[in-house]
């Protein structure tokens, strides 16, 4: 089973330029870069929730999910969408590795940039960690 990655202050520096631009471009609430144990790597969310709490019950429903898909046949799970009365959080794992995204989505958000160019964005992170 893979580790999460360690993350060095210039690949951290780059994941933050990085977030910053997603969450410009996609017209986000918010974003988390966290490990699958909760713990954060990155975020660009603000002062109005609870990062580490958040990151924390996303990453359960997040490994949840990943054993849903166990049970499902070992089927990966490609994302999770919570639909909330005022906003949704769109959950989304790298690859093999032991992180996620958690973004927060509000009616601002830039719908036809996140199925059209979020999974870009996502390949270039990975390729960083």
């Amino acid at each position: 089973m893979n580790k999460p990655p360690k993350i060095n202050n210039d690949t951290n520096n780059e994941l933050s330029l990085m977030l910053d631009e997603l969450k410009t471009k996609g017209k986000f609430k918010g974003i988390i870069f966290a490990k699958r144990n909760g713990e954060i790597i990155n975020e660009n969310i603000g002062k109005n929730a609870d990062c580490k709490k958040l990151a924390s019950m996303c990453a359960s429903v997040f490994e949840s999910a990943v054993g849903l898909g166990e049970t499902m046949g070992n089927q990966k799970i490609v994302k999770i969408i919570a639909e909330l009365e005022k906003i949704s959080i769109l959950m989304v794992g790298i690859k093999e590795k032991k992180v996620f995204l958690i973004f927060l989505i509000n009616n601002q958000a830039d719908s036809s940039f996140i199925f059209d160019q979020m999974e870009d964005y996502i390949q270039k992170i990975s390729l960083l960690i």
